[in-house]
């Protein structure tokens, strides 16, 4: 479980540099097989390690061997900040980030998890639908390529107390994540009392009452045990957790010149199974509620004039944040895709 965590919120937790002698190479004409090395923090025996060794095999059946993806497994390129500079030094050609490593290529990236807007999967998969090709654009514009996309589910609100609105969470002092920068501003706007603390810390930040809540994805929290002491989970989902694999455009390039269908086939393969991994991790998320269900967790579920109350709170304080935490166009266009697909639903 603490390796399914790993998946869940990698990294969850900045580049510049080197760009010289990458980009240096731009235009030039790959010769021979290319090796494509890709950075991932997750190990080699977990859902997402699994995967990425089933893509590099899927990339040399593809290409005859002409290109040769090798997974380094386990973090050995380190934090996110370190695989960009790696990336953008060609150290390293490819990489797995969580929407923060992300944002630094564009920061329009974490308006999708803006808190509470986009509300459950089936949210999530419509807004998607009819924005991905903004968000490839924004990403892809400059040295960057994004090759897929990856689900991580949601971010929920544990606690020690029952929490059902927006006063009872107030009560408690939240740990957070510090690369959640966003979503901690947007929450202190709020009201709550934040307190950013690493995952390895929160244990015992918990055992002596510095903190006595957390937002987390629940797989994270079952891989750390974090519920024998949160044994309350708010039942309303805080934000989507989004991620992908980028390569650069000088290996993405050389890539398309050694044969056109290449860049096509390889991108169609690897959203494939990539999308085959976000399904079961879905239910690794229901299994790992279902489990700590067991173990004594609560889950709890608002009425609706309750959960009604969170989405004021984040009316109130959204205005101050587009533009500055958020992008406003890209805010507005989410909300709107909503607004008519809950008309429908």
């Amino acid at each position: 479980m603490r390796r399914i965590f790993l998946f869940m919120i990698f990294g969850a937790l900045i580049f510049w540099g080197g760009k010289e002698n990458l980009f240096a190479q731009r235009g030039s004409v790959q010769t021979g097989p290319l090796e494509v090395k890709l950075a991932s923090p997750l190990p080699r025996e977990s859902p997402w390690g699994r995967t990425l060794d089933r893509i590099a095999s899927e990339w040399s059946r593809i290409t005859g061997g002409q290109v040769r993806l090798r997974v380094l497994h386990g973090g050995t390129e380190g934090s996110e900040v370190k695989m960009q500079l790696s990336l953008a030094s060609n150290t390293i050609q490819a990489a797995i980030f969580t929407s923060f490593g992300l944002k630094a290529i564009n920061p329009d990236i974490l308006t999708m998890s803006a808190p509470f807007l986009i509300r459950n999967e089936d949210e999530l998969t419509e807004v998607m639908r009819e924005v991905q090709g903004d968000l490839e654009a924004r990403l892809n514009r400059g040295d960057y390529f994004i090759i897929a996309w990856s689900k991580s589910g949601f971010v929920n609100v544990f606690s020690k107390d029952p929490v059902f609105t927006p006063d009872d969470l107030r009560r408690q002092r939240i740990a957070s994540n510090a690369e959640a920068g966003e979503i901690n501003t947007a929450f202190k706007s709020m009201g709550f009392q934040v307190l950013e603390s690493d995952m390895a810390d929160l244990g015992t930040k918990l055992a002596t009452g510095a903190v006595m809540a957390a937002y987390q994805n629940p797989a994270g929290v079952a891989a750390y045990q974090l519920h024998t002491q949160l044994k309350n989970m708010l039942s309303i989902n805080i934000a989507p957790f989004l991620g992908g694999i980028v390569i650069n455009q000088v290996t993405w390039n050389r890539i398309g010149s050694m044969n056109p269908r290449y860049q096509q086939e390889l991108m169609r393969i690897t959203r494939q199974v990539a999308e085959e991994l976000d399904q079961s991790m879905q239910k690794t998320v229901n299994d790992a509620i279902t489990t700590m269900t067991r173990e004594g967790l609560r889950v709890n579920r608002p009425t609706p004039a309750q959960e009604q109350l969170w989405y004021n709170e984040i009316e109130k304080v959204i205005p101050s944040l587009l533009g500055t935490a958020y992008d406003r166009v890209l805010y507005q266009r989410i909300n709107d895709i909503l607004t008519r697909y809950r008309v429908r639903r």
